[in-house]
């Protein structure tokens, strides 16, 4: 019997992680029938055997070589590979919370409001960062819950800022109509494929809905390279795609480094119900990340022709490191066929 969704997970030395989310999938109270993809990138940990041994009714496996992985052609491989009309993306180290999740992650698809969901992340503040969980877990009450179609005409009129918000989109958790991202597919980036597919379905006269009440639990303890990599490449790719620029020169990366740091010192110390020696520790943490996050979106935003209008020495130089940077994400997260 045709199942009505598919759940599609990229996979890779997942022990450990992935059976949080498989239990909560299991516990679910969810009237349609779904079978289960699970994408498994060369895992040497026995993920590949652990996910044979799941109880799920409907199951499906795809190996997948580490040079052929990438975010969006990964999850398209699943998507031509589902019986299901609707697809539901997750990623391996979310934590669905309540056992209304799938049915409040899907409803807008299956009544028709819209092509596509997404659900809310948050974080745990017990178990994961407290800081991050004070200041963002209720980021979602000023997004709206659903987002209309938008016009060429339109789109080009609108400030970048604007054009970001209303892409926001997340494949760790989301909700697709099959047969929309077979038509219109996951643009081929290293990073950033949802909030491009976002763009692609609000011009072609589809809509997006934010299932407020779909949360799950998200959140990754990162160095500092990682993050500054990942902000560097996202503020690439917004600069490309939405004419967005976070951070314009030194000194306003200077200054947003120094508030942000002095603000959340302020909320650890004062707001948050934890030991001193932990509030310590999310202060450097916070730091690090900060400092790294805006100094990624600088290098971000600098341009070939941008260096070679004045001698800047230092930008030269952290422009040749922005071309590492993406060369050596694009090694690892394009395929190369």
């Amino acid at each position: 019997m045709k199942p009505e969704f598919s759940i599609i997970i990229p996979t890779r030395n997942s022990m450990g992680i992935i059976d949080r989310l498989i239990e909560a999938i299991e516990n679910q109270d969810f009237e349609f029938s779904y079978e289960v993809i699970f994408l498994v990138t060369e895992s040497t940990d026995g993920t590949e055997e652990f996910l044979r041994k799941t109880s799920f009714k409907h199951k499906k496996i795809i190996s997948i070589p580490a040079v052929e992985f990438s975010h969006s052609s990964t999850r398209m491989l699943g998507v031509e590979n589902a019986r299901g009309n609707q697809v539901i993306f997750f990623t391996e180290d979310i934590i669905p919370i309540g056992r209304n999740f799938l049915s409040e992650l899907t409803s807008a698809v299956i009544n028709k409001e819209a092509a596509a969901a997404y659900g809310v992340y948050q974080t745990d503040p017990q178990q994961a960062d407290p800081l991050q969980a004070y200041l963002n877990n209720h980021w979602y009450l000023s997004y709206p819950d659903l987002v209309p179609s938008i016009s060429p005409t339109e789109w080009e009129s609108m400030p970048g800022m604007k054009k970001r918000l209303l892409c926001n989109f997340d494949n760790c958790a989301s909700c697709i109509d099959r047969k929309t991202l077979l038509e219109l597919r996951l643009p081929d980036v290293p990073y950033g494929e949802d909030m491009f597919f976002a763009k692609r379905i609000l011009l072609n006269n589809k809509r997006i809905a934010l299932a407020k009440k779909a949360k799950f639990y998200h959140w990754h303890n990162m160095s500092f390279g990682y993050f500054l990599k990942r902000m560097c490449l996202d503020q690439h790719l917004s600069q490309k795609e939405f004419g967005v620029v976070y951070i314009k020169n030194k000194l306003s990366m200077i200054w947003s480094i120094k508030i942000r740091i002095l603000h959340r010192i302020l909320i650890t110390l004062f707001f948050l119900p934890i030991p001193f020696q932990k509030k310590l520790y999310w202060i450097k943490y916070h730091a690090k990340i900060l400092t790294a996050d805006f100094l990624g979106k600088y290098i971000g935003k600098l341009t070939e022709n941008e260096n070679l209008k004045t001698f800047n020495p230092i930008n030269r130089r952290l422009y040749r490191f922005k071309q590492n940077i993406l060369a050596e994400i694009s090694e690892k997260s394009i395929p190369r066929y």
